[in-house]
C-alpha cells in the first residue's frame, strides 16, 4: 500500500492534472501544501471556502519563507541522522 497522497486540480480551462502531495506545512496562521506533477512543483496555501478546503497560489514571499523553513528542517534532520550513526 502506498503512503503517497494525490490530488486532482482543475485549471482555469477545466483541464485535470494529478499532483502528488510532497509535504504539508503550517506557518503562522496558514497551512500550505507542496505538490508536484512531473517537472511542476507548486506551493499552495490551503484555505477554507464554504466548508471545503481549497488550494490557492501562495505569494512569492510565502514561498520563500516556506522554502527557507523547509531547508532548515532538512538540514537539521540530516544533522540528527549523522549524530545517531
Amino acid at each position: 500500500m502506498s503512503d503517497k497522497e494525490y490530488i486532482t486540480i482543475h485549471d482555469e480551462d477545466g483541464n485535470e492534472k494529478i499532483f502528488e502531495v510532497e509535504a504539508m506545512f503550517d506557518m503562522g496562521n496558514h497551512s500550505y501544501a507542496m505538490i508536484s506533477s512531473g517537472d511542476d512543483t507548486l506551493v499552495m496555501r490551503i484555505e477554507e471556502e464554504d466548508g471545503e478546503q481549497v488550494l490557492v497560489s501562495a505569494t512569492e514571499e510565502e514561498v520563500e519563507n516556506l522554502m527557507d523553513a523547509y531547508n532548515i528542517a532538512i538540514d537539521e534532520d540530516m544533522d540528527d541522522d549523522r549524530i545517531k550513526h
